[in-house]
């Protein structure tokens, strides 16, 4: 008897309550299927905008796992570095008029370091180095009058604006701008950063493969459109044409003419500003040549300076 009573009291307290109830239950249903959403939707780049309000400021879980994923592919074999020295070096050839491109039109095999030998190659020690080399080099950013660039990336209006400084040292001047794809659901954080490694290769996210890759803070990089292998005619076409929208997991996608631009004339310590503005910026915001899936060169970024790409042969056939 005294069961029962206890029974009937707890489902009056459970009834009384109700409300608050049933809208824990729907509460707890509605972020488990945003969840669910929100995580098919990255996996298969769906731009569904208002995810971007629904689900915050490049906060949740999953991007953080994402960019926890990303920097464990540092240590990936299939990266390719970046020397500042041999950018220097490639600077230099350009300017007494030698031909740069000796390096691009290597086949894939030349590229590729074999094993045993690494030159112009190397790896990251630990992701503790990498994060160490790069706090140091925020600090010798302090002074940023010693870099010729400013690099600020529109996430809103998936644009890039470099500007150079004027008389006083300021960065005013819009030199050259720039279309990309930042982070689906605002992936991209917002911040000040400062570009620190450099790839001429670099294994992302997916197992997919980018040129040109310059990062900007943590998993998060400059790069060019993915590619499906290490080969410059097989990249991922559908990307390629959703430049100048939201594509990406969190890293900044560029053409290849851009992204060895930025690896090419922007040193390491380089300031990166990443915000939000209806403005693309005092240059307007690009355009980006549409590849029709059907073409016959559509594994090839048309900007690729590469004496081998097919899109030039084209251009001079016309």
């Amino acid at each position: 008897m005294k069961k029962q009573t206890t029974f009937r009291k707890t489902i009056e307290k459970v009834w009384k309550n109700r409300a608050a109830i049933v809208i824990a239950i729907a509460a707890t249903v509605f972020m488990c299927g945003l969840t669910v959403l929100e995580f098919v939707a990255l996996r298969m780049e769906w731009n569904l905008p208002v995810l971007a309000y629904v689900t915050g400021d490049s906060d949740s879980y999953i991007f953080e796992e994402y960019r926890s994923d990303e920097m464990k592919l540092d240590e990936s074999t299939e990266n390719v570095m970046l020397e500042e020295d041999m950018l220097q070096g490639e600077s230099q050839s350009e300017n007494s008029g030698k031909d740069i491109t000796q390096g691009e039109s290597q086949s894939e095999d030349d590229i590729v370091p074999e094993e045993g030998k690494n030159e112009n190659v190397r790896q990251e020690d630990t992701v503790q180095g990498e994060n160490q080399q790069e706090k140091d080099l925020q600090q010798s950013a302090s002074d940023e009058a010693e870099f010729p660039y400013y690099i600020k990336v529109n996430r809103r209006q998936n644009c890039i604006t470099v500007y150079t400084s004027d008389e006083n040292g300021e960065y005013t001047i819009p030199y050259k701008a720039m279309i990309c794809s930042t982070g689906l659901y605002n992936a991209t954080p917002r911040g000040t950063f400062h570009l620190s490694t450099k790839y001429l290769w670099r294994e992302l996210y997916g197992k997919v493969y980018g040129q040109y890759a310059t990062r900007i803070t943590g998993g998060v990089l400059f790069h060019s459109v993915p590619y499906y292998k290490k080969s410059k005619s097989a990249l991922c076409t559908e990307k390629y044409n959703k430049l100048g929208q939201q594509a990406s997991m969190g890293c900044v996608r560029l053409t290849v003419e851009d992204a060895k631009w930025i690896a090419d004339n922007c040193p390491s310590g380089t300031t990166v500003e990443i915000y939000d503005d209806d403005d693309p910026g005092p240059l307007g915001k690009p355009a980006a040549a549409h590849i029709d899936t059907d073409s016959p060169n559509k594994g090839w970024d048309p900007t690729d300076p590469d004496v081998e790409n097919p899109w030039h042969q084209l251009s001079d056939d016309e």
